[in-house]
């Protein structure tokens, strides 16, 4: 099965520190469509862990992280239940963060991998929703009003 591939990044203004504490529980408590997240089983910075994430559109998406490092500042999750279902097979996102050493801000770059059953509308609506999604993270870590 192939993959589709969608890629948005950012240069954000702040710390890696700052900037990781919003994104690593994947709880996106940064990103203004998110209406609410709880883990739903294991703690937040547990591999395996769920949590539960109602969007203020009423979409509810329950993710998995599968993978995440405090060191290499990033984190991968998986989304294994949504309500609507989501249409394509596999949905699989990484956050991955880099300090920019010459001003001590932080690249972000947001991946998401689906499968082949993607479709162009499915990768126009999750770039979208990435740009609106990093624009939202570098507001809240340079603390400019949302």
């Amino acid at each position: 099965m192939s993959v589709t591939n969608v890629v948005e990044s950012r240069v954000i203004k702040a710390p890696i520190e700052t900037v990781w504490d919003y994104v690593k529980d994947c709880d996106f408590k940064f990103w203004k469509i998110v209406q609410s997240a709880k883990v739903e089983n294991g703690s937040p910075a547990e591999v395996g862990s769920t949590r539960k994430v109602t969007f203020k559109d009423g979409t509810v998406t329950l993710y998995k992280i599968i993978e995440r490092s405090d060191i290499r500042h990033f984190v991968t999750y998986e989304a294994i239940e949504s309500d609507p279902p989501i249409s394509v097979l596999s949905a699989m996102h990484t956050f991955r963060l880099t300090r920019v050493t010459h001003d001590n801000s932080t690249f972000v770059e947001w991946v998401s991998d689906y499968s082949s059953d993607g479709g162009q509308a499915v990768i126009e609506d999750s770039r979208y929703k990435k740009q609106d999604g990093l624009e939202d993270l570098s507001k809240i870590t340079t603390k400019q009003p949302l």
